[in-house]
């Protein structure tokens, strides 16, 4: 008997939150682990502070958020569409078209509103060679500064490609094709003069789940797309070095080693001084009276909550001073005990800085949980999981350098396709009562995470 396309591509093992984040988890915790504190300091310029119970710890932290998605997977089958995925009415797909439009619209918006600040700062091409943060000039992103309200708007970008890949998974579209090239193309710019490659990454990394799922119906490339991350990684890995080709090597050059074997460490660096950075916050920045910060920075960060300081009030004091944990005690941390230069801290440490050793473990848990709820629904057409999932994604594989769900620059995000995914859900409720059609019939299959 043949077997359903729909349970086939629930074998796309890598696209499921538990497989994700023991992945990423594993890699980048065992990493940290083998590195000696001699080879920190060589290689990196700090000295190697995480001990092996915090190491655990973390890892504790990953088993949770995988257990809450595993078990939202034991609780039901699947129940994938009859149809192709993702199965979107015309009504639908015609109300995605305007909102990708607008959330384009929006994005050029905000590059518009960089551009402007670019020329009134008076940056020309011979500024960008500070671009890199590490020539005598500050970087250019310091200088211009930012619009409120404006320049964030560049962040609907993430919100735009999504919808537009799935109008594109769903009928061929060159009008939808050209607002993703415009956003991916307008971002590559942006990436490289203010040294930010996750602008890159936020955008490829949704396409690319949308696309794959897509192309595991096909049969022909089913198979081709379970080995994705064989290519994943490679890729992912040479795009850096371009870029740090450019950034960085200038710098590094009579460093005795080889480019390729200097990019290849200075990508572990990311990971390690990462997680290595998350012990220090836990060890210098875990203060007596500290609310959740790093949690809870899209509120905090958020357009009028910044402004009323609302965080400022709440938190308790930071020791020798009358005031809270600021940025500047964090850079202050790493100047004393890492280096300034690798600033990310593991997000795989911050739920037990801002909630204790329970509380992170809940924490973890409660994502896992969400993220199975996604994931789900995203296999089975739902509009909450087609928008949403592919977001979460960003914040999966990015775990161990950071905790990209909870950041400001994400929030953009969230909204529009939190709003967009609301208004394609009643639309669908109105196309089918205007066409009659019964409820469209499911097959389940089994659920994998």
């Amino acid at each position: 008997m043949r077997r359903d396309p729909a349970a086939r591509r629930a074998r796309v093992w890598w696209m499921g939150p538990t497989p994700v984040i023991l992945m990423v988890a594993t890699m980048s915790l065992l990493l940290t682990a083998a590195v000696s504190d001699e080879r920190f300091r060589a290689l990196w310029n700090t000295p190697k502070s995480v001990t092996g119970h915090v190491l655990l710890l973390m890892f504790c932290g990953a088993l949770a958020l995988a257990l809450g998605a595993s078990a939202v997977g034991a609780l039901r089958p699947v129940h994938v569409p009859a149809q192709r995925w993702p199965n979107l009415n015309p009504g639908a797909i015609a109300l995605l078209c305007r909102a990708s439009s607008v959330l384009v619209g929006l994005t050029v918006l905000g590059y518009l509103g960089f551009g402007f600040l670019m020329a009134r700062a008076g940056i020309g091409w011979s500024d960008l060679a500070g671009a890199s943060g590490y020539s005598d000039a500050a970087p250019i992103k310091t200088v211009v500064g930012t619009i409120p309200g404006v320049t964030t708007m560049t962040q609907f970008g993430i919100a735009a490609v999504v919808i537009s890949s799935l109008v594109l998974a769903q009928q061929n579209s060159r009008a939808e094709l050209l607002k993703v090239v415009a956003v991916v193309g307008m971002s590559v710019p942006r990436a490289f003069v203010f040294s930010e490659r996750l602008a890159i990454l936020e955008l490829v990394v949704p396409i690319a789940i949308v696309a794959c799922y897509r192309a595991a119906e096909t049969s022909r490339l089913r198979s081709m797309v379970r080995l994705v991350p064989l290519v994943a990684v490679p890729a992912v890995v040479v795009i850096f070095s371009i870029f740090e080709y450019f950034r960085s090597w200038e710098f590094f050059r009579g460093s005795g080693r080889s480019f390729w074997q200097f990019s290849f460490e200075r990508a572990a660096g990311y990971y390690a001084t990462a997680v290595n950075n998350g012990y220090l916050e836990l060890n210098h920045l875990n203060v007596a009276g500290r609310e959740p910060l790093t949690t809870l920075e899209f509120l905090w960060d958020a357009p009028g909550v910044r402004q009323l300081q609302l965080y400022d009030q709440l938190a308790g004091n930071f020791p020798g001073r009358n005031s809270v944990v600021t940025d500047a005690d964090y850079v202050a941390m790493l100047s004393h005990y890492g280096n300034p230069e690798f600033n990310n801290a593991t997000g795989f440490s911050i739920p037990f800085l801002d909630y204790g050793t329970a509380g992170g473990l809940l924490f973890f848990l409660i994502a896992g949980v969400i993220a199975g709820l996604l994931y789900r629904a995203f296999r089975e057409g739902s509009p909450v999981g087609l928008l949403l999932y592919p977001l979460f994604f960003v914040g999966l594989i990015e775990l161990p350098r950071y905790m990209h769900w909870t950041q400001g620059r994400s929030l953009p995000s969230w909204v529009a396709l939190g709003v967009v995914a609301l208004l394609v859900t009643r639309a669908d409720r109105e196309w089918s009562r205007s066409h009659r059609a019964p409820r469209e019939r499911h097959e389940p299959v089994a659920a994998l995470s």
